[in-house]
């Protein structure tokens, strides 16, 4: 049984919160995670991301038609008037960062990013079945990217981790004057290449114990 950091809900000697240093963006980021992301996944990045944005949460499900937060964060009435709300996900009919009618819409608002954290399957499922997400206006990528998440196979190179696609995101945010000019979202990718070099370790010892223990007579 090993000690699990309560914080980021992985093993202590895979703890990274000592390396995490949070940032200031000037957005909201509702990070909505996949029970098996939130629970089960070794190598999932949607804690650290959370851990490390000033102003983020994360809420835990799959179907958010009827979700209470959810629908309050997305509502514009109330305490939640203050919000310009938008999916990051891509879209024939999304904008990027720097297309003028996303600024003329944020107005006086501050932006809300929601994004999904869970495999590219999952997360078309959870889209599906939240048809209060579908009707948001979509957010994308202006530039492309390769993920650099090599410990964990995807369907495509374009498939981004979820720190990944933050950091990235902050980046062209940044460029179109939305996000803070000071947000520095180098520490996000820090962190995440912090993890994939300690998971590499890991698999590298665990292979050279299996060969260890199928070939003794090559390690005498």
């Amino acid at each position: 049984m090993f000690n699990k950091c309560y914080k980021c809900f992985r093993p202590v000697k895979s703890c990274y919160c000592k390396d995490i240093t949070p940032i200031d963006t000037g957005i909201k980021f509702v990070l909505l995670m996949h029970p098996k992301e939130a629970f089960k996944q070794k190598t999932g990045t949607g804690r650290l991301t959370a851990l490390s944005l000033i102003d983020s949460e994360i809420i835990i499900g799959t179907d958010f038609t009827r979700h209470k937060r959810v629908n309050a964060l997305i509502s514009g009435v109330g305490e939640f008037a203050q919000y310009y709300p938008v999916l990051l996900f891509p879209s024939k009919d999304a904008c990027f960062a720097d297309t003028p009618s996303l600024r003329q819409a944020i107005g006086s608002k501050k932006l809300m990013v929601l994004l999904v954290d869970a495999t590219w399957f999952l997360a078309q499922k959870m889209l599906k079945f939240s048809k209060n997400l579908m009707h948001l206006p979509k957010l994308s990528f202006k530039n492309e990217y390769r993920s650099q998440f090599h410990i964990k196979l995807q369907p495509d190179p374009s498939y981004l981790s979820t720190i990944e696609s933050t950091c990235y995101l902050i980046n062209e945010l940044k460029t179109a004057g939305i996000a803070r000019s000071d947000a520095d979202p180098a520490g996000l990718m820090s962190v995440f290449q912090k993890m994939v070099t300690f998971q590499q370790r890991c698999t590298q010892m665990r292979h050279e114990e299996e060969a260890i223990a199928l070939h003794p007579e090559l390690f005498d």
